[in-house]
């Protein structure tokens, strides 16, 4: 159930008991006006707070909200289908991924350096692919994280281009991975290497309007985000200057981190 209908079922449920918000309240020790905000459709709460609000007011919780806490796998996996509250909840596991997907990138460099060697040791074949699938690993939950931005604001270019993003990065570690089984030789893996730098070069430009769309929710640092991202696509679509574009890299997921920090705490309600 979404806003404003749960706050009205609320407030139908406390009034049927005959209560004040006040009285409610005392029952169940949520603040007063964190409960006038949830009637009146402002917020949607988190599932333990509503659990508390429900059992005060003598209800069963599973059976009058019990379909919201409920999500398939692949659905929360790729944020489908899923309600409002199930949406928010991703949004601090995608900050956190986008930590770590920033701390691997820098081992990510020394495997990636590793790729242009003619020969590597069966240790440095498993550091490349292992470090590979770990950055993959973290992108696509940090991503995920904008996928559920996009999808709380209905912004469809956030959204999609994050998708899309995250589809190329799978493809490319791919073709990484099987270099350190199969290696390509030098004209190939130039072809691929520029093939994919076009490809985020062209997603990018997507990515970053869909970022700055995000300004009346996320506020300035949206717009930053944004103009980053442009800036970087620019780059990447020369391919000469997608070096450049890798050392922008670096300020942008900070600000893209931080951006995802700042919506969870905005939207999570105690």
């Amino acid at each position: 159930m979404k806003q404003p209908e749960l706050g009205k079922k609320i407030a139908d449920l406390r009034k049927e008991q005959n209560l004040t918000q006040d009285e409610l309240v005392e029952k169940c020790n949520v603040n007063v006006r964190t409960l006038q905000r949830i009637e009146a459709g402002e917020v949607t709460p988190r599932p333990s707070t509503l659990r508390i609000i429900v059992e005060a007011l003598g209800q069963d919780f599973k059976q009058t909200f019990g379909q919201d806490d409920k999500a398939g796998f692949w659905q929360m996996l790729f944020v489908s289908q899923l309600t409002e509250n199930q949406t928010k909840s991703i949004l601090q596991p995608a900050w956190i991924a986008g930590l770590i997907y920033f701390a691997l990138g820098i081992v990510e460099a020394a495997a990636s350096y590793l790729l242009t060697n003619d020969y590597m040791s069966i240790s440095q074949q498993i550091f490349v692919a292992a470090t590979k699938l770990g950055v993959l690993a973290s992108y696509f939950f940090f991503m995920r994280g904008f996928v559920a931005l996009g999808k709380l604001f209905d912004n469809y270019l956030l959204k999609i281009s994050s998708y899309l993003m995250v589809a190329c990065y799978i493809i490319l570690i791919a073709f990484d991975i099987y270099h350190v089984i199969a290696p390509f030789d030098e004209t190939h893996y130039i072809i691929i290497q520029s093939t994919a730098a076009v490809t985020f070069g062209a997603l990018g430009i997507i990515l970053g309007v869909g970022f700055i769309r995000l300004r009346p929710a996320a506020g300035g640092i949206a717009i930053v985000a944004g103009i980053f991202e442009l800036i970087i696509a620019v780059f990447f679509l020369t391919v000469v200057g997608s070096f450049l574009a890798l050392l922008l890299l670096i300020p942008a997921v900070i600000i893209e981190v931080v951006i995802l920090y700042k919506m969870s705490e905005q939207l999570s309600v105690n």
